[in-house]
């Protein structure tokens, strides 16, 4: 396996995790899965929990933060959290509030010789963030949950060479599917989730900027398609450089995604 890979373990609506690696550190996003289950996924890796460098947390949804509380209770891997998300949390589960590491949207701090750059991400939660890593050779950007890209967490965005980024919904499919009115609004909303032809818009401004890897992530079960969500990707990338494309799958873990080398460290090696 590669030393420096994103490998996703979870991804979608019932729950999100993911692993960053390199050959220094081992970085959790998002908790929204059993302990039972990141423990099997790291074990699949050759890691146990307690050998995390740090886990971040986007927002305070239970699909992003299922096993923080026994993720707590059997670890003491720091837990960094922005200052609305700990507050959140702190308030409904009062065993967290001396465990999480609180930062303001925007800060940047170090883990283990990787950078990690914070944005703010517009969605229905307290504080939502998207996060930038970078270990000096590769830059990584996460962006799920989020109704839009904003101009902040675009430019921040771009140059990376691995990008998550979210395929929530097919429009039409959410617009025929089961759900309430009031939520179809949510989700489609400015503050929901990121659809499909508005990710392949931005992926193919993200590989004009040097993205040479992109996982569509936190695709919908009831509105969306993978198929359909990577087709329209792909489509959009026509004639650009090469990209790889895949699907980070909803209830199993993903293949190991290389870390590729981003466009500032490439021209300065």
């Amino acid at each position: 396996m590669a030393e420096r890979y994103y490998y996703s373990i979870a991804s979608g609506s019932t729950g999100n995790c993911g692993l960053y690696r390199t050959e220094d550190a081992a970085i959790l996003i998002d908790l929204g899965i059993s302990f039972r289950r990141i423990t099997t996924a790291l074990a699949g890796v050759g890691l146990r929990p307690e050998e995390l460098s740090a886990v971040l947390l986007t927002h305070e949804h239970i699909d992003h933060v299922k096993g923080l509380p026994m993720f707590l209770k059997k670890t003491r891997v720091p837990v960094f959290a922005s200052r609305g998300t700990a507050q959140v949390l702190a308030e409904k589960q009062p065993e967290c509030a001396d465990r999480l590491q609180e930062f303001d949207s925007g800060d940047g701090f170090w883990v283990r010789g990787v950078d990690v750059t914070t944005f703010a991400t517009p969605h229905d939660a307290a504080d939502s963030v998207g996060y930038i890593l970078s270990d000096g050779t590769s830059r990584f950007g996460f962006a799920t949950d989020l109704g839009f890209v904003p101009r902040e967490a675009a430019g921040l965005l771009r140059g990376c060479g691995t990008v998550v980024l979210e395929s929530n919904h097919d429009p039409h499919m959410l617009q025929a599917g089961p759900y309430p009115y009031s939520l179809k609004l949510r989700v489609s909303g400015p503050a929901g989730h990121l659809s499909n032809p508005d990710c392949a818009v931005f992926a193919a401004d993200l590989v004009k900027n040097g993205a040479r890897s992109i996982v569509l992530a936190h695709l919908s079960e009831k509105n969306n398609i993978p198929e359909l969500a990577l087709q329209q990707t792909m489509a959009a990338l026509r004639g650009l450089p090469a990209c790889a494309v895949q699907v980070a799958p909803a209830g199993c873990m993903g293949e190991p995604v290389p870390l590729e080398e981003d466009m500032s460290c490439s021209l300065s090696g």
